[in-house]
């Protein structure tokens, strides 16, 4: 959501995350090029095929699917004769001749239940076979130089918003015999990151780090495969895979029970030739905490910076393809979770970021080095070059197909980079408007508006009074001031009412434990104060790769959600920091659940909702919500999930209307007395990424608004894929603004403090 510096070999780089878009298929020629487009699927489930290989016969031309299962190919009329092969792992390969395909090309692939259900009787041990497919790498791989023409995409993701997106297209010469042995020739590029977010750390890759990559030609740099590497981890033939329409042994590995960061995944290799094939693995988690970021220079550079970098996960999957009775890297998808801190700058935030590397043609005739003047040097960073926008940027290569639209992502992403700009510009206006607070608010909103960076709807409070309210859209929205919005995590400060009012009712104390309501809960001795306050070190399940799929597919009911996906092994001593995770909020909504013997729903219906008659507020799925608008991610509407699966930390969906009646709760004791509502807003730890103070299910403000010089601000933002909102306090003038927007991201911070220091003045 590595990928920040870089790896000038396999063990050090900072890296990026893929993307989640849609592609619209058709039918087309450009010139004398070809065009096949389509999608593969499995055909039982008929469910997309990620990541599958999709290449020429006799000719390397090729590319893959995208997570969508989607493809482009650009094939030259010469190779017309060509037949066009699709293979997945574990599936039977197909066959067609160019010359009869009509777009699109819907194909679904038979999974060979046959080869992945087979024992395997072999004389052979895992390590005999790896150490014979090592011999047999001289004979199996083509050692001569060659050309390879790539395409490369990074991006980085922190919730689920992108921060970074480059990709390139280049060329690689490579020779195992002459020097040079590998060159980078960059024939394309284009990049963009978000420069608040990512603090000015760099995202990307350097030619070292493409040619890294390629595993077989590394061995030595990888302690896997090498002497150190078997000794430190222990092998096992699993059984068969397909791939490529050939049998291969599946040995899986992982770490010995040592103090070092080592690897857990498996590898594929044909059975007939012993060709390494396929290598799918990332850190074992018996080791990853040994796992130091960056080598030596870059760490020391780190320090230098005040810069911390954690890696909480990473995998990584290589294929290998034959071409002519000779092997040759394929294609390359690395992802991974990293943490960046910096207590100097103020900031601990959590990046999921991905590298997808795909060989899209092999030329193995007539080749000679680049000259000087065409290279790029290993050690320059591929996304300091030269970068343009364009729709038709990738109109004649072969890429691997986005999942969303690069250009609209590129489009917000340039705007949150010129947010400040905005905002110095509309103080400048403001400046000359008249001082009517009502006039400039709107004159505000409708900057944002008009640079198509806010779409939703606006209420602002002051002295206690509604002094503005008003929707705002763009081309795909329709909202109205009745319009109803999920609210993320504002959501969180339900359920931090809650539990004060359970507490208010000696239900419960904030220092007790959660085995106390939860006896089988395998974290037990948090208390409630720590999760309350992000402080009980219980994992985030929401940036678990692999709990997320689920989450967003199934339903489940809160105790469900506990105990499957918020039950890992503590990620720190509890009460020893402060992690941001939806977890804590989650057991939080448990624990109400099991003292009020009442499902969360009916909770929240009883405790606040009907006592604040916040008719137009409901928890999870509403069957009769006329009024729910459609949340959009980069132009295109977003998944749906259900909501439920969140509950306590997310899940609820509200209107500006209704959220002025929960602000005013806060003022009016219709809740709980004033006495008990301060406890939310008391400090009980640093939130540093945000400049601010958690209280218990409260963000108090310490240096992003201005206002806080002199003035208290307490304040939670929501994200919940589309949907986007701010909600924001000050008490001693009775201000409350809530702003709800569903195009996803929107400046809310500029926006919060240009109308903080209107209301203010």
């Amino acid at each position: 959501m590595d990928s920040v510096f870089y790896r000038e070999n396999r063990k050090s780089i900072i890296r990026i995350s893929t993307l989640i878009l849609v592609f619209i298929i058709s039918h087309s020629i450009f010139g004398q090029n070809i065009v096949i487009e389509g999608v593969i699927k499995g055909s039982e489930q008929k469910e997309a095929l990620p990541y599958a290989n999709v290449f020429l016969q006799k000719n390397y031309f090729g590319t893959v699917s995208n997570q969508n299962g989607k493809f482009k190919i650009i094939i030259p009329e010469e190779k017309s004769s060509d037949s066009l092969v699709i293979s997945y792992i574990g599936y039977k390969t197909q066959k067609f001749s160019i010359s009869n395909i009509k777009n699109p090309l819907v194909v679904f692939l038979i999974e060979d239940l046959a080869t992945l259900n087979e024992v395997v009787i072999t004389g052979y041990t895992a390590e005999s076979i790896i150490k014979k497919a090592i011999e047999k790498i001289p004979s199996n791989y083509f050692i001569k130089p060659y050309l390879s023409e790539g395409f490369y995409r990074a991006t980085a993701q922190k919730e689920n918003s992108f921060i970074h997106l480059s990709e390139a297209v280049f060329e690689i010469y490579q020779s195992k015999i002459d020097k040079p042995r590998q060159q980078f020739k960059l024939e394309k590029m284009r990049a963009i990151k978000d420069e608040k977010m990512l603090k000015g750390v760099y995202v990307g890759a350097k030619p070292n780090g493409i040619y890294g990559f390629d595993i077989v030609n590394n061995l030595d740099d990888m302690d896997l495969l090498n002497k150190k590497g078997f000794r430190r981890h222990n092998f096992e033939v699993e059984g068969s895979e397909l791939i490529n329409g050939k049998e291969a042994y599946k040995i899986s590995f992982d770490q010995k029970d040592i103090k070092k960061a080592g690897y857990k995944g498996y590898m594929l290799i044909d059975k007939e030739s012993f060709a390494f094939v396929y290598f799918n693995y990332g850190f074992s988690q018996k080791g990853i905490s040994y796992h130091k970021y960056g080598d030596v220079a870059t760490r020391l550079l780190m320090k230098i910076a005040g810069v911390d970098i954690g890696l909480n996960s990473n995998s990584v999957s290589i294929t290998y393809k034959k071409i002519k009775n000779k092997y040759y890297l394929n294609n390359v998808g690395y992802a991974e979770t990293i943490t960046m801190k910096s207590e100097r700058e103020h900031y601990n935030f959590t990046t999921d970021t991905r590298v997808d590397y795909l060989i899209t043609k092999i030329k193995t005739d007539s080749i000679s080095p680049f000259s000087d003047d065409e290279t790029l040097g290993n050690g320059k960073l591929i996304e300091d070059q030269t970068s343009i926008y364009d729709t038709a940027y990738w109109k004649n290569y072969n890429i691997l197909l986005p999942t969303n639209d690069f250009t609209e992502i590129a489009r917000k992403l340039e705007a949150n980079n010129k947010a400040n700009d905005f905002k110095v510009e509309l103080e400048d206006k403001i400046y000359k408007l008249p001082k009517d607070k009502t006039i400039r608010i709107d004159s505000i909103l409708s900057f944002y508006n008009q640079k198509d960076l806010f779409n939703g709807n606006a209420l602002i409070s002051y002295e206690g009074q509604t002094i503005f309210q008003k929707s705002y859209n763009n081309d795909l929205t329709s909202n109205n001031v009745n319009s109803q919005f999920r609210i993320g995590s504002l959501s969180k400060t339900f359920t931090s009412m809650i539990i004060a009012q359970l507490e208010n009712e000696n239900k419960l104390n904030y220092s007790d434990e959660i085995e106390k309501f939860l006896p089988t809960y395998p974290n037990g001795n948090v208390t409630i104060s720590q999760l309350l306050s992000h402080q009980s070190g219980i994992p985030n399940f929401l940036s678990n790769k692999s709990y997320l799929p689920q989450i967003l597919t199934n339903k489940y009911s809160i105790e469900e959600v506990v105990t499957l996906f918020c039950s890992d092994t503590l990620e720190f001593e509890s009460g020893s920091k402060f992690e941001y995770s939806n977890s804590n909020f989650v057991i939080l909504s448990l624990i109400a659940e099991k003292i009020i013997e009442k499902k969360y729903k009916e909770i929240l219906n009883q405790y606040i909702f009907k006592p604040l008659n916040m008719k137009n507020t409901y928890f999870g799925k509403s069957t009769d919500s006329i009024n729910l608008v459609t949340g959009f991610m980069y132009g295109n509407p977003e998944i749906k999930y259900d909501a439920q699966n969140v509950g306590g930390a997310g899940g609820i969906t509200s209107t500006t209307s209704d959220l002025l009646k929960w602000s005013n709760a806060f003022s009016d004791e219709q809740l709980l007395p004033q006495s008990k509502l301060e406890n939310l807003f008391k400090p009980q730890a640093e939130y540093t990424d945000w400049d601010a103070y958690y209280g218990y299910g409260w963000m108090i403000d310490r240096f992003m608004f201005s206002s806080s010089k002199k003035n208290k601000i307490n304040y939670h933002p929501g994200t919940d894929f589309g949907f986007y909102s701010m909600f924001v306090k000050q008490p001693d003038l009775g201000i409350t603004i809530i702003l709800l927007n569903n195009t996803g991201e929107f400046p809310r911070f500029e926006m919060t403090e240009l109308i903080l220091n209107e209301l203010n003045r």
